[in-house]
């Protein structure tokens, strides 16, 4: 929204309204006006004005109940209401401000304090919703859409997923490192009721003991050396928001004790001090390790290994979900292009079958992490083949050689199984790859091939 703005002006004496009209166009605002209450409230439903002038004293419903009934159509939108009123009492003042008013000015005005009151409002009025926009696209990159994959084990956390975020319990996600489980706790917590709140990240793994504990409860200034000041802890810093515990299972024995107080009390000590603060942070916890047998072999406390499954979430390696990495790779691959500034480029069907058959240990990282590279080395306008991709993927990939005549019996087998499948399910191509063992995308790339 730029500076110049649709402004309501309400008054039922059309010479106020005539005078603040030229007044506020003077300084290039669009001015539209109403002459009592009713009238006001159909204004802000038809114009959607960005402020309201709003005068007290008018018959029948008079400026306080129009901002009243205004501020409870409001919603999610927020348009500022600034009060005019002749009346200087305090508790005339109160009643507007508690009914929902951002800001007064008293009659007589000078032009000079009303054109700064009007500023300021508008000012709130855009970080408002340039706030409000920010939220919306970080919701969005972090909603659930975002976690891409068909695949059987896919479709068994997106069934689990809704489950979690409207409660307050802890989460466990168990996965092999590059499975994307921060990105699954930030989907937790933007699509929650907590979203509102911070999201504070740590990975407990990469801190030494001592530092991690000052990071995560924070310390009193002096209790120890280099602590030149108090210092706010994560549990702190993400209070009513979410903590995200990444590598739970590197943290040391002593450390465990303190997190399982945090989670049993809601109650932790900062470093050099006696008196407990309480936090009300949600913890969604991850790990890579076997934590059922680090707990067998004594490296992790049981109670604290049950207080934070309780509700425990497994992330499929990528090897676990071949179906799923032409749709992962086309995703990347659009992605990085709009960051390079190029078109995003598709993929030779030898590729897709290399990416496909490699066995991807760094998991969807390091599947982004190709794709990433292949953009950078493709020329402009091409397409991402074998020459493209890195030496362990492309030589990873030995294709049976076969005689042309059983080439062609072999092909024909399969046309004619995936035209009766064809016309079993109806063209649905979600139950026909079922049926046939392919992913969707090979599906399609045989029929097309096929004529089909």
């Amino acid at each position: 929204m730029s500076d110049k703005a649709k402004i309501l002006v309400v008054d039922d004496r059309p010479s106020n309204v005539k005078a603040l009209r030229v007044r506020l166009e003077s300084e290039g605002h669009q001015v539209i006006e109403a002459l009592s209450g009713p009238e006001a409230l159909d204004m802000v439903a038809q114009e959607k004005p960005d402020l309201v002038l709003l005068d007290v004293m008018m018959p029948g419903m008079d400026g306080y109940e129009v901002c009243r009934r205004l501020k409870v159509r409001q919603g999610v939108d927020f348009v500022p209401v600034i009060l005019v009123t002749a009346r200087t009492e305090t508790e005339a003042i109160v009643q507007g401000l508690e009914l929902g008013a951002d800001e007064y000015v008293t009659k007589p005005f000078e032009s000079l304090e009303l054109m700064a009151r009007v500023k300021s409002m508008l000012r709130i009025r855009r970080l408002y919703r340039e706030n409000t926009h920010l939220r919306q696209e970080v919701a969005g990159r972090h909603s659930f859409a975002q976690v891409i994959g068909q695949s059987a084990a896919m479709r068994q956390l997106y069934e689990v997923l809704p489950k979690v975020i409207e409660s307050r319990v802890t989460v466990l996600l168990i996965g092999e490192t590059g499975t994307g489980k921060e990105k699954i706790a930030r989907c937790i917590h933007y699509q929650g009721p907590r979203q509102e709140g911070r999201f504070v990240a740590v990975n407990c793994g990469a801190l030494p003991e001592g530092l991690l504990e000052s990071e995560l409860f924070g310390h009193k200034k002096g209790a120890f050396t280099g602590a030149t000041e108090d210092k706010e802890g994560l549990f702190e810093a993400a209070d009513e928001g979410t903590l995200f515990l990444d590598e739970i299972g590197e943290t040391s024995p002593a450390l465990q004790v303190k997190l399982l107080r945090v989670l049993q009390e809601g109650e932790f000590t900062r470093v050099g001090e006696t008196q407990p603060r309480r936090t009300h942070a949600r913890v969604v916890a991850a790990t890579n390790r076997d934590l059922e047998a680090d707990v067998k072999e004594g490296r992790f406390r049981e109670d604290l290994y049950y207080r934070l499954s309780v509700f425990p979430i497994h992330l499929p390696p990528l090897r676990a979900r071949r179906e799923d990495i032409p749709f992962l790779a086309a995703h990347f691959a659009e992605k990085h292009a709009v960051a390079l500034g190029l078109p995003a480029p598709g993929f030779t069907p030898e590729a897709l079958e290399a990416l496909s058959q490699y066995q991807w240990p760094g998991n969807v990282r390091e599947l982004e992490n190709e794709i990433e590279r292949a953009l950078v080395l493709l020329p402009a306008g091409g397409i991402i083949g074998m020459e493209i991709l890195s030496g362990k993927i492309s030589g990873q990939v030995s294709p049976v050689k076969r005689t042309g005549a059983l080439r062609d019996r072999m092909a024909a087998v399969e046309r004619e199984a995936i035209r009766e499948s064809l016309a079993k399910h109806k063209g649905n191509k979600s139950r026909m790859a079922e049926e046939l063992g392919l992913s969707r995308w090979t599906l399609s790339q045989k029929m097309k091939e096929y004529g089909l």
